[in-house]
């Protein structure tokens, strides 16, 4: 058994591990990363390869050897998820995501309050554990500028300082100036959105993503090339973690990434005082790191399974677990599709980068008027591709019309007229917290390591959540009609599973009694243990993806721990 010490150990080196360890090294902190898959280069993501990275996953965890599993309710068996979205590699989810980079609402961060301010208590359904967020926008607004800015963020400002700009998003909460680089180039399908939105009176714009426009920082613009979702970026103009702080942290001289390494217990003290980590190596060995300070920020499964298998005599149901509410309130957005297919022009999806491309926001969060509609919060409605990338494979495992059938000559005969002339929206909608969603230690099933599986516990088919994906899907319709499309149909919805972007599991909150951490991801119980990332957030900040939200909340922690803590460790609030 090897034993190292440093003052920082961080596990997962992905959208926050990466922040925090070029930030903490900056800062003279000595820091040691932990990541289970390898370290990539710009170079291994040439050639472009659809099979490979798209269907059978390979910047993704290996579904056999880090199985995840779930069930519909606590008496059901659970059965392994078939696809997994996060990464299995240094810089994590940035490498092969869509690189959507949202900022939330200002009302985002006061979900419950706003909705009783409007609607009354009564709107808020009875069994959800909605919740307001620690922190405001105007806290976090600094962060978000910051990642914008050094990561690179493409896109066009609807709200500068309060003066709405046309041409943005004029929902969005405001900035303080533009976006470092202006919007990726329009494409067909994005023109055509932008037209069929504007007749229904809507409020179409360009999607922010962390894709380069135009050369920045030393790195190239987007060749447009079209292999995005699910690749790594073959000329590095998306803004991964990989190509962006990884270096900067290489550069401080106190950084050592240690790749091939999987996490399996944050080690404690008889006071409760975490001590570090203990970590399989590639090679099977068990090893210690000895640490002042230990950051979570692998994805949310196992941000919790850490904490589950960690307990103690003083934490019996998981470390830093007194309030009983680690593995608690799974959150995901359901990701509605309505497909459409012209007869008189050609969309081309698979050209320049996939998932998101135009968006619209009327409906998200609580941007309209919801008296009377059967729910609350709404959905993000965006123009891109079905399953996020746009090959000839993609389009064979979304779902035809109705009166396509999935086989035979009607099948290929389809494939072949609407693979340029089709496009797909989607509602990205935010489906709210529930105590009874849940991750734990599943007692069948076993890793690569013979660690017990996360099990999740989740079913979105929920009354407010039901009326929400209906109205959503009513609301796509209403745009591929007035796109003037030829052909307009929805997708089936699914068995209840959780989709995208998986949230929750070690909330943050203002009391210790009913969240994990505080605002800064420091846990209540222990105070030199901090969690970053997506399982810290009480709801799931509207329809929009959190990786920049993720990677704001990182720039401010990195700052109360360089500025606060270590010259005082011990609790920040």
């Amino acid at each position: 058994m090897a034993t190292e010490k440093t003052d920082v150990v961080i596990v997962g080196v992905g959208a926050a591990g990466g922040i925090l360890a070029a930030e903490l090294g900056k800062a003279g902190m000595k820091v040691i990363g932990l990541e289970r898959g390898p370290r990539l280069t710009t170079a291994d993501f040439n050639p472009h390869d659809e099979l490979r990275y798209f269907q059978r996953q390979d910047l993704r965890p290996n579904v056999k050897r880090q199985p995840i599993t779930w069930r519909t309710n606590a008496n059901a068996r659970a059965t392994a998820i078939p696809v997994q979205n996060y990464g299995n590699q240094a810089g994590g989810g940035t490498v092969h995501y869509g690189a959507v980079s949202w900022r939330m609402h200002e009302d985002d961060f006061r979900a419950r309050s706003q909705t009783i301010e409007r609607y009354g208590a009564s709107a808020v359904p009875q069994d959800s554990s909605l919740a307001d967020w620690p922190l405001s926008y105007a806290d976090l607004e600094p962060y978000y500028d910051r990642a914008e800015y050094e990561l690179g963020v493409s896109g066009k400002a609807g709200n500068l300082q309060g003066k709405k700009i046309d041409g943005g998003n004029v929902f969005e909460a405001r900035c303080r100036r533009e976006y470092p680089l202006p919007p990726l180039l329009v494409e067909q399908a994005g023109a055509v959105f932008d037209a069929g939105a504007k007749k229904l009176g809507h409020h179409p714009f360009s999607t922010p993503r962390a894709i380069l426009s135009q050369p920045y920082n030393g790195r190239p613009g987007c060749t447009y090339c079209g292999f995005c979702q699910a690749f790594g970026c073959h000329v590095g103009a998306k803004s991964s973690i990989l190509v962006t702080k990884l270096p900067e942290a290489d550069a401080t001289g106190n950084f050592k990434l240690v790749t091939g390494a999987m996490c399996y217990r944050i080690n404690s003290d008889n006071g409760g005082r975490v001590t570090g980590v203990g970590y399989y190596g590639p090679d099977g060995s068990d090893n210690t790191i000895e640490a002042e300070l230990v950051i979570l920020t692998p994805f949310i499964y196992d941000n919790t399974r850490l904490l589950l298998l960690s307990k103690t005599a003083k934490f019996p149901n998981g470390l830093a677990n007194s309030s009983g509410h680690v593995g608690k309130h799974l959150m995901a957005h359901m990701m509605p599709n309505v497909f459409v297919g012209f007869d008189d022009r050609h969309m081309n999806i698979y050209m320049g980068p996939s998932a998101q491309k135009h968006t619209i926001d009327d409906f998200n969060a609580d941007n309209f008027d919801h008296s009377g509609v059967g729910f609350i919060r709404g959905a993000q409605i965006s123009i891109g591709t079905g399953n996020l990338q746009g090959g000839p494979i993609a389009l064979t495992t979304t779902a035809p019309p109705p009166n396509v059938p999935r086989w035979g000559a009607a099948y290929r005969d389809f494939l072949a007229k609407y693979y340029t002339r089709h496009a797909a929206m989607v509602a990205q909608t935010e489906n709210l917290p529930y105590a009874d969603q849940t991750i734990d230690l599943d007692p069948n099933e076993r890793d690569a390591w013979g660690l017990p599986a996360p099990r999740l516990t989740y079913d979105w088919r929920r009354p407010n959540e039901l009326a929400r994906v209906d109205f959503m899907m009513k609301k796509m319709k209403e745009l591929g009609r007035a796109m003037g499309a030829t052909l307009v149909w929805r997708a089936p919805l699914g068995p209840g599973a959780p989709g995208a972007h998986h949230e929750g599991g070690t909330r943050m909150g203002s009391d210790p009694k009913n969240s994990v951490v505080n605002r800064y991801g420091q846990s209540w119980d222990i105070p030199n243990l901090f969690i970053i990332g997506s399982s810290t957030f009480p709801t799931m900040g509207s329809g929009f993806n959190p990786t920049l939200t993720i990677q704001a909340l990182a720039y401010m922690s990195a700052d109360a721990i360089v500025n606060r803590y270590k010259k005082s460790p011990g609790p920040l609030v």
